[in-house]
């Protein structure tokens, strides 16, 4: 009946107005607490959301910027082999190339003595190449500079942030050296357990001789399948082909056991070659090394990761010049500067003009470009 009670002993209409009274205030608290708590929605004309800092402003910013600084490290830090005994220059070389490490944790790495680190020298110039090449200034900060003697250490440190200094016992490697005499030698062999060391640590590493100009990025030649990928005195036109003559003044190791392994057996087979430099040594055993430790080894074209042994001549494919097939110092010196100039008169011709691909080198007065 609609007079009668209900259960419990409340009237049906009763009730019904506590039942509406109940969900109007649940309805009241659910819409209050929606306005205190908005979801964070991102509408299409939204591009950012501004959020209120905690009263501690100070505090958390510190920890935000903290915060950001271990990301930076944890994503440019490499994997590590342990070693129980570490030296002290061992770990201020580990500081180093993280450091100066590229976000992918690759190492350039050049190696000076005091001859090739003097004022107006070599090193000079192939700094100066990055500052005129295109957008090329950005890799400065990134390079690894390996001093042979005191006073190239000394010299690379007034110019540069990353300079090490690889000592060698009872060897004086600060003149200049004359070509394949045992002083040389020692020299450009001097460099290659640093660089095993290195691809040790977890770095991929890009070893350039400090005669190279830097023009164009020759990272986008370097692709991620080889192992190994070397610059070339003579190129055939078959990337893959053994048969081309590798130059070991520009090279490319990922950082992985079976290098490490080839620049161990790399190094060990001077034994086998005891008259000639790295160079030769890896040329005659390039087949070895392929079978032996399963690398493949990627040869760069000279077109774009050029040469004096074989040079190109479209400026608007050049990423770097070597003064290879150049001999003595002064040599060098003197065609690197005219690259360089040249470079420059390159760039001041319009840029349709440049594409055309018909700028090239001056030959005429040159000590080694042909």
């Amino acid at each position: 009946m609609m007079g009668g009670k209900a259960k419990g002993g409340l009237s049906p209409i009763t009730a019904f107005v506590l039942g509406a009274a109940s969900a109007t205030i649940f309805l009241v608290f659910i819409f209050s607490n929606q306005h205190t708590r908005q979801p964070l929605e991102i509408s299409p004309l939204e591009t950012k959301r501004q959020f209120t800092a905690p009263s501690d402003h100070a505090n958390f910013e510190n920890k935000v910027n903290n915060t950001s600084s271990i990301q930076a490290v944890n994503k440019r830090t490499p994997k590590k082999q342990p070693y129980a005994n570490q030296t002290s220059d061992d770990q201020h070389l580990q500081e180093m190339l993280r450091k100066a490490a590229l976000d992918d944790n690759t190492i350039i790495m050049t190696s000076v003595n005091e001859a090739w680190a003097a004022p107006n020298s070599l090193l000079d110039s192939f700094f100066e190449s990055f500052r005129v090449g295109e957008n090329m200034e950005r890799f400065l900060k990134h390079i690894f500079v390996v001093a042979l003697d005191a006073k190239a250490y000394q010299r690379c440190k007034s110019l540069h942030p990353y300079c090490y200094f690889l000592k060698q016992e009872g060897l004086d490697l600060s003149g200049e050296q004359s070509y394949m005499k045992n002083v040389y030698l020692d020299l450009v062999w001097s460099k290659l357990k640093l660089q095993q060391r290195i691809l040790e640590l977890g770095y991929n590493l890009l070893f350039t001789d400090v005669d190279i100009a830097w023009f164009r990025d020759p990272f986008e030649y370097i692709t991620l399948a080889p192992h190994i990928s070397t610059s070339s005195d003579f190129y055939f036109g078959n990337p893959d082909d053994l048969g081309n003559y590798p130059n070991t003044g520009f090279i490319y190791f990922k950082s992985c056991k079976k290098n490490i392994k080839v620049m161990d057996y790399w190094h060990k087979s001077r034994k086998r070659f005891p008259e000639n430099h790295d160079q030769f040594v890896f040329n005659e055993i390039k087949h070895e090394i392929v079978k032996k430790f399963g690398v493949r080894m990627k040869f760069l074209d000279t077109a774009h990761i050029s040469g004096f042994c074989q040079l190109g001549r479209d400026l608007s494919k050049i990423a770097t010049v070597h003064m290879t097939c150049c001999i003595g110092l002064e040599n060098k010196l003197f065609d690197l500067k005219r690259i360089l100039e040249d470079w420059r008169s390159y760039l001041a011709h319009p840029q349709w003009e440049r594409q055309l691909g018909k700028i090239q080198w001056r030959f005429e007065g040159g000590r080694c470009i042909h």
